[in-house]
C-alpha cells in the first residue's frame, strides 16, 4: 500500500470517532499522573531543604532595595506626568485667553 493510500485509510478508520480539537486518548490520566508525581516529588524535596538565615537576610535586603527603587520610580513618574499635565493645562488656558 502506498503512503498516501495508507494515510487515507487511517483517516477513514478514525472518522467515525469523536474528532474534536484537543480530544486525546489517555491524555487526561497521564496528565493527572504527571501532576501528582510532580507534587509528590516537590513535597519530598521541600521537606529536605533548609534555607540558612543569612540567605534569607540577603533576599529581604534585596526585596527592600527593590521596593525602594520602585517607590522612587513611581514618585519620579508622578512628578514627570504631573509636570506634563500642568504644561498642557497652561497651554490650553493661554490659548483660550488668546495669548
Amino acid at each position: 500500500m502506498k503512503q498516501t493510500q495508507l494515510a487515507v485509510a487511517v483517516g477513514h478508520a478514525h472518522s467515525s470517532e469523536d474528532t474534536r480539537v484537543g480530544k486525546a486518548r489517555g491524555a487526561k490520566p497521564v496528565a493527572m499522573l504527571t501532576v501528582i508525581a510532580g507534587g509528590m516529588t516537590a513535597g519530598a524535596a521541600n521537606a529536605a531543604i533548609t534555607v540558612p538565615p543569612e540567605i534569607l537576610e540577603v533576599f529581604v535586603d534585596l526585596a527592600t532595595a527593590f521596593g525602594t527603587l520602585m517607590a522612587a520610580g513611581a514618585v519620579l513618574f508622578g512628578v514627570i506626568r504631573g509636570g506634563v499635565a500642568l504644561f498642557k493645562l497652561a497651554g490650553r488656558l493661554f490659548s483660550a485667553a488668546g495669548a
